[in-house]
C-alpha cells in the first residue's frame, strides 16, 4: 500500500486546512482516520516548534544586535563624559597655575612700609539688587611713604562689614613698587585672599583629574 500523502495550509501562522491523500479538511476533526489525524498533529507540532525555534533566533540574534548597540553607545557616552571631565580638570589646573603664578608674582613685586589710617570711607553696596539688599562697607584710607622717599594716600580696596580700622591705627602697607597706589594692609585675610582662587580651581581640578583617574581604571579593557 502506497505511502499517504499529508499536508498543512498555513496562513498567518494559523492551520486552515489539512489533506490526506489529496482530500482537503478545515479541521482535524473531519479526518476520519485517526491514524491520518496523529499524523497531522504530529506535522503540525513539529512545524509550530520549528517556527517557534525560528523566531527565538531571530529574536536572540536582534538582542545581541540591540545589546551590542547599546554597549557601543554607552562605551561613546562614557567617553564623552571622561572627555568632558579631562577638559575641565585641564581649564581648573590651568586656571589654578596662572593664578598661583599672579600670586607669586605680585608678592615678589610688593614692598612694606609703615603706613597710618588716616581715614575709613563708608560706602553702602548693593547685595541683592533683585531684592534691593544693601550693605555698608568700610575701607580704611591709609597714608604711607614709599621707598623712594614719596608720601601716598590710598584708600583699600578690601573692605568690612565693620569698621575694623580707626583712625590713627598704625599698621603695616604691602604696595606694589611700579604702582604705589596698588597697596594693600598686611595681614593674614589679606594674604589669604591672593590664595584663594588658585586654592578652590586647584581642588577642583585635582578633584576632577582623580575621577577621570578612577573610572579609566574601573571601565573594562576595549576589544
Amino acid at each position: 500500500m502506497p505511502d499517504k500523502k499529508y499536508s498543512i495550509n498555513w496562513e498567518n501562522d494559523e492551520p486552515v486546512s489539512f489533506e490526506v491523500d489529496g482530500v482537503a479538511y478545515e479541521s482535524l476533526d473531519q479526518v476520519p482516520d485517526e491514524a491520518d489525524r496523529e499524523k497531522l498533529t504530529a506535522m503540525m507540532d513539529a512545524s509550530i516548534e520549528q517556527q517557534f525555534e525560528k523566531e527565538f533566533k531571530d529574536f536572540d540574534k536582534e538582542f545581541e544586535k540591540d545589546f551590542e548597540a547599546n554597549k557601543k553607545s554607552s562605551a561613546n557616552a562614557e567617553k564623552l563624559t571622561l572627555g568632558i571631565f579631562s577638559g575641565v580638570a585641564a581649564l581648573m589646573l590651568l586656571i589654578a597655575a596662572i593664578s598661583s603664578f599672579s600670586a607669586v608674582r605680585r608678592l615678589g613685586s610688593e614692598a612694606s612700609a609703615p603706613g597710618r589710617v588716616v581715614d575709613v570711607v563708608k560706602q553702602r553696596e548693593y547685595v541683592s539688587q533683585q531684592d534691593n539688599i544693601v550693605r555698608d562697607y568700610y575701607y580704611p584710607v591709609v597714608e604711607f611713604t614709599s621707598s623712594d622717599g614719596r608720601s601716598h594716600t590710598a584708600q583699600m580696596t578690601e573692605g568690612s562689614q565693620s569698621p575694623y580700622y580707626e583712625v590713627g591705627d598704625e599698621v603695616t602697607v604691602r604696595y606694589n613698587q611700579q604702582h604705589p597706589l596698588d597697596a594693600r594692609i598686611k595681614s593674614a585675610g589679606s594674604d589669604a585672599l591672593m590664595w584663594i582662587l588658585p586654592g578652590i580651581t586647584g581642588v577642583l581640578g585635582l578633584a576632577f583629574l582623580g575621577a577621570v583617574i578612577a573610572v579609566r581604571k574601573l571601565m573594562p579593557p576595549e576589544e
